[in-house]
């Protein structure tokens, strides 16, 4: 590799690094507090949460790559221009192929960063999400967690709590046992909390009392109690975790799903859907990075509008992309959709790599170009931006 070709690599992995962590961990934070659920009312742990947050982190990071290459690319190749290291690579001679070959070779290695994503981290990834969630929210602890409801643990044991502190102590316990005909009990205790240990899960309860009532002659005992532990090893088990959804099954079963599956007797179509769409994604990568190179290969002087060649840029690269969204939606039912979810990317691919190898390069119509300055001249006007110094930049 030239010196030129390893400067431009390198540019481009800082910055694709910088925005994939930015854009990963914006993305992330967003589905993060919708999950805090599980600590504020749940009674979860923060362990419990950041290991449902992060089982996150390979779709998310699926769903990004693509746009922090595209970025990636118009960050190095506008600062090589407004440095005018790119002006000086066009006029010492240097073939078009030192320019495509770094960013060929970041495309190729997201892309496989990606396939490697799609076709296995997170099928595994949403499966062991699927499971935390069904034990969290399966779980009877859980349940009598949530402050103010009446909580039925069984038939005939109901249980209900005031109010739950930060510490993790419960106030205001109240829990009623009808489950023998008999008899009645009822728990009323002023705090108490639930202890996890080796030999079960008990909830210990501190200061209240327990009433006895007999149903045949409705007569009551009270015993008042300093401390007292109630078997909750029962009802803490693990409930049964719900049929996997096609986005959460193995790459191998999407070839030959199991006839009795429920989702694929309800819809078949949608497993032939994903499995087109994990192969075909990985395909982004590519197009996210040629096309904005072929808008920005050749230099350009401060007097033309680079912001406009680089809003048509990434304007056709979301075009494509909400093309492929489209026809990977089509492709469970249309073959000939499926067929294209890979012949739109690939030939986009090819025609960026054969426009920037013949040095040609789109250029937006020149009624594009003066509007363009026309509005930004107006935005700097309004940001009293000295009028001078926009019209030096618009001639």
């Amino acid at each position: 590799m030239k010196l030129i070709e390893r400067y431009i690599f390198a540019k481009l992995v800082r910055a694709f690094f910088l925005s994939l962590v930015a854009l990963t961990a914006t993305v992330w934070l967003t589905q993060a507090l919708r999950q805090f659920d599980l600590v504020s009312a749940m009674g979860q742990t923060l362990i419990t949460f950041f290991q449902v947050t992060l089982l996150l982190l390979p779709p998310l990071a699926t769903v990004v790559a693509p746009v922090a290459v595209m970025i990636a690319v118009i960050y190095t190749f506008n600062s090589l221009n407004d440095g005018s290291e790119l002006a000086v690579i066009n006029a010492t001679g240097t073939r078009q192929w030192s320019l495509l070959k770094p960013v060929l070779m970041l495309g190729i290695g997201v892309t496989i960063f990606m396939a490697a994503m799609t076709l296995y981290m997170s099928p595994l990834a949403l499966r062991l999400w699927r499971e935390t969630i069904t034990n969290v929210q399966g779980n009877v602890l859980t349940s009598i967690l949530r402050e103010g409801e009446f909580v039925e643990l069984s038939d005939d044991l109901i249980f209900q709590l005031r109010q739950r502190a930060p510490d993790g102590t419960l106030r205001g316990i109240f829990m009623s046992d009808s489950r023998e005909a008999e008899e009645t009990i009822v728990y009323l205790a002023e705090r108490g909390a639930v202890l996890d240990s080796e030999i079960g899960v008990f909830l210990v309860m501190s200061d209240g009392t327990i009433q006895r009532r007999n149903e045949k002659d409705n007569t009551i005992s009270i015993i008042q109690f300093t401390s007292y532990a109630f078997d909750l090893s029962t009802y803490s088990s693990r409930s049964e975790t719900p049929p996997y959804r096609p986005r959460e099954r193995p790459t191998f079963y999407l070839f030959s799903p199991d006839l009795d599956d429920k989702y694929y007797r309800r819809k078949p179509e949608t497993y032939a859907q994903e499995l087109y769409t994990r192969f075909s994604t990985p395909l982004n990568a590519m197009v996210f990075a040629l096309l904005p190179l072929m808008f920005l290969s050749q230099a350009e002087t401060t007097r033309q509008s680079r912001s406009t060649t680089i809003s048509m840029a990434s304007g056709s690269a979301m075009v494509i992309a909400g093309l492929s969204f489209t026809l990977s939606v089509a492709s469970g039912e249309n073959f000939a959709a499926a067929i294209a979810l890979f012949v739109v990317p690939l030939g986009f691919v090819i025609l960026s790599i054969t426009l920037i190898l013949i040095g040609i390069q789109p250029r937006p119509p020149e009624r594009l170009l003066i509007l363009s300055d026309k509005i930004s001249l107006r935005v700097k006007r309004l940001l009293r931006i000295p009028v001078a110094t926009v019209g030096a930049s618009a001639r």
